[in-house]
């Protein structure tokens, strides 16, 4: 009987080639993981600032603008430049980095990244965050403007949560920048 069986060689060379192949493959998987991830990470900052930006203009053009603060003193001089918290009516807008969510604290905390800050809308019956887990804020500032009426701008910085098992390199890349104005007049449009 004259089996042919493969040499040593020839087994040696299917497995490079396989694993050559096999790497490839990894590669791109890796590759393509790592887009969907930055696109669904900044899909996810992005629906964050849509919502916190239309919670607070319908605030604002509902209720008018009572004062603003830095950390927990209240400021009723608006000849500061920036502030960390707004009291909008009965609403108050400030970032929390706590479980009680009733804290204001010292912005230099939210550049950590083992902080997750987000922000934070307190009623003075319900506390509730803003943003989902998804996002944490590094910086918050609100600048008041006076014209006409007043004008409300605010300007942050945002990133991907630690919470969420992403890479820090992508935490890191993956920052918006991000600034707008609120007014208090409200224009109706036929």
């Amino acid at each position: 009987m004259n089996r042919k069986w493969f040499t040593l060689v020839e087994i040696m060379v299917a497995i490079t080639i396989f694993m050559i192949v096999m790497i490839s493959v990894m590669q791109i998987f890796g590759i393509s993981a790592n887009l969907t991830n930055k696109v669904d990470i900044n899909r996810q900052m992005q629906e964050n600032i849509k919502n916190l930006t239309e919670t607070i203009s319908e605030d604002i053009r509902n209720n008018k603008i009572e004062w603003i603060s830095d950390k927990n003193d209240l400021i009723w001089n608006y000849d500061l430049e920036k502030w960390n918290a707004i009291k909008l009516w009965n609403n108050k807008y400030y970032l929390s980095n706590t479980w009680s969510l009733v804290r204001l604290f010292d912005i230099s905390e939210c550049k950590d990244l083992k902080n997750n800050c987000f922000l934070v809308k307190n009623d003075w019956t319900n506390v509730s965050k803003l943003t989902n887990s998804w996002v944490a804020f590094e910086n918050l500032e609100f600048h008041l403007m006076w014209d006409k009426n007043k004008k409300l701008s605010i300007n942050f910085v945002m990133r991907p949560s630690t919470k969420k098992w992403i890479n820090s390199n992508l935490i890191k890349n993956s920052k918006i920048i991000f600034q707008t104005t609120l007014s208090e007049r409200f224009v109706k449009t036929n």
